[in-house]
């Protein structure tokens, strides 16, 4: 799907920055089409005419994702943050930069969990295909995932000592992904979920 907008300026380069600008987008994100090359007026009084342009650009899912959330953040006053968007082949993460971010992170990534929801179900509404959007800043992804890492190895090694399951705090389904995945080839220990969203728990059982 092609997004686009045309305007008319004195110079071909103005034209194409101000409809760039009205689709939210610098000059050089974007393709144009000149219709209409400015001319001068004879003798400066007669005839003439503005340069009249045509600017596109293709409509991704990670570019829709990405216009979605900055109107977010927007909303939420953080007008000096930017979207750096890397494409994958089932959906894309959005990487947020600038300073003074880590209320966007929130108590243990909820406020950030909420941001990656919001632009996941705009840009799935009406797919036939299910497209993955991740949002990460500061790094916050890679560092949590790492702590969970050391939380299973942690706990599974208690269940072992003293023999008896134990029940995590409730976590997201990709962070009980992570603790299954850390611990699936750890003798003496098997890992399940109990529990409903948003409280759902794994347990970390002694099983020899």
């Amino acid at each position: 799907m092609l997004k686009e907008a045309i305007k008319e300026a004195a110079t071909i380069e103005e034209a194409r920055q101000a409809a760039a600008a009205e689709l939210g987008l610098t000059a050089d994100e974007v393709q144009m089409e000149v219709l209409q090359a400015p001319q001068k007026k004879t003798l400066g009084l007669f005839g003439g005419c503005p340069a009249r342009v045509r600017v596109f650009v293709e409509v991704t899912p990670a570019s829709a994702a990405k216009e979605y959330l900055a109107q977010l953040l927007e909303g939420m006053g953080a007008k000096g943050a930017s979207i750096a968007v890397k494409e994958e082949e089932n959906g894309c993460v959005l990487t947020l930069e600038g300073e003074d971010l880590g209320f966007i992170i929130g108590h243990r990534g909820d406020t950030l969990d909420a941001l990656q929801y919001l632009p996941s179900l705009y840009v799935n509404k009406g797919s036939e295909d299910y497209i993955r959007v991740t949002l990460d800043t500061e790094n916050y992804r890679a560092k949590r995932e790492e702590s969970l890492v050391r939380l299973a190895k942690k706990t599974a090694a208690k269940a072992v000592k003293y023999r008896r399951n134990v029940t995590l705090e409730p976590m997201n389904a990709y962070e009980r992904h992570v603790i299954h995945t850390a611990l699936q080839e750890t003798p003496d220990v098997t890992t399940y979920s109990i529990g409903t969203e948003p409280n759902r728990r794994t347990v970390v059982a002694y099983s020899r």
